[in-house]
């Protein structure tokens, strides 16, 4: 192998490494901003229904409802930034988001 191939190849590994590390980080990076705007975007009196579909839309996985309450939360950042919601009779009564580290 030349000394040529041999450097190609390290880059190619290089570049690699890079875009597989900066795919792992990126949910860190910028999750609590859009949880945030997230959890800011749900309007009261909003179902539970239509909240899973929002969280579906933007990638968020939408706990069981239980005694009123559920979280949002993003896989890739293992739960670290989430929204706790308060559901009522007429609906979504709150939604706050959560630092969870």
């Amino acid at each position: 192998m030349t000394t040529a191939a041999r450097r190609k190849r390290i880059l190619a590994l290089g570049l690699l490494l890079l875009a597989g590390m900066g795919w792992v980080i990126w949910p860190f990076i910028v999750g609590p901003r859009q949880m945030q705007d997230f959890c800011g975007s749900l309007t009261a009196e909003s179902s539970v229904e239509q909240v899973q579909a929002q969280a579906a839309q933007h990638g968020y996985r939408v706990s069981s409802l239980r005694d009123g309450r559920a979280i949002v939360h993003e896989s890739r950042s293992f739960g670290r930034f989430t929204c706790d919601l308060q559901f009522g009779a007429d609906g979504l009564v709150s939604s706050t988001y959560s630092f969870n580290d």
